[in-house]
């Protein structure tokens, strides 16, 4: 299993219900591979951490390299885990006040 985190550049003007709708989507396909995460968004970049089994992120970020709704997407850090730090969430939407803050807490 491995936690990986990764931002990019949104390339649409995305408002509050757009990513409502990217999350909701996630939440859902998350669910079935197992996988679980955060995303937040400052209103032009995307950070998000992903945890799961290697295969099924690989494919995800894929999927997300992909999107068209973003671009530049740099992985931050991928590193093997024995445990998950967000066990309870398909994908949860955080607060962005602190966009940097919270891109250096999810690194932990």
């Amino acid at each position: 299993m491995i936690r990986l985190l990764y931002v990019s550049t949104g390339l649409a003007n995305l408002d509050y219900k757009d990513v409502s709708a990217i999350l909701e989507a996630a939440q859902r396909k998350n669910a079935t591979k197992n996988i679980t995460g955060a995303l937040a968004y400052n209103g032009k970049n995307f950070a998000q951490v992903l945890e799961g089994s290697e295969a099924d992120i690989d494919k995800l970020m894929r999927k997300i390299k992909d999107d068209s709704r973003h671009a530049n997407v740099i992985e931050m850090m991928r590193k093997p885990i024995t445990e998950r730090a967000y066990s309870d969430w398909s994908m949860k939407m955080i607060d962005s006040k602190d966009f940097d803050e919270l891109i250096a807490a999810m690194t932990l």
